[in-house]
């Protein structure tokens, strides 16, 4: 095998997306819906820029993949007052959402069960705090 960070990178991100993917598509989720189900569930009630943020994506992606999951009852746009007078746009998961959270939620977590199977807790925590390392190395 080849131990080429990169390569290894994108080999593993390949495996993780074929095998979650799928499950999401079972579960009528079109890639970017699973990411932003779980970031509404953490932030609550947002404009869509700082959902976008939170995920990590350019607001017009937000703006693209948000009218699809309002017309399934996922999602809702609503205008927020705010003291200032000004107006914007929040969006909000609906109950429907939160119980679709739950299903990515379940998914994520049986896909990262496959992904440290016979590892040790120490190594996990090792893994990850290095992932985070690099991230803020690039960031």
């Amino acid at each position: 095998m080849d131990k080429k960070f990169h390569k290894l990178l994108i080999k593993l991100s390949n495996s993780h997306h074929k095998i979650s993917r799928s499950q999401f598509a079972d579960l009528g989720l079109s890639p970017g819906q699973p990411k932003i189900l779980e970031a509404l569930s953490e932030l609550g009630t947002c404009m869509q820029k700082d959902l976008a943020r939170a995920c990590d994506v350019e607001p017009p992606t937000i703006t693209s993949i948000l009218p699809a999951m309002e017309e399934r009852g996922l999602v809702k746009r609503e205008a927020l007052a705010y003291e200032s007078g000004k107006r914007a746009l929040g969006v909000s998961l609906t109950d429907k959402g939160r119980a679709l959270e739950l299903e990515v939620e379940r998914v994520m977590d049986e896909v990262e069960k496959l992904c440290f199977k016979g590892f040790s807790k120490e190594e996990i925590d090792l893994f990850l705090s290095m992932l985070e390392r690099i991230y803020e190395n690039l960031g």
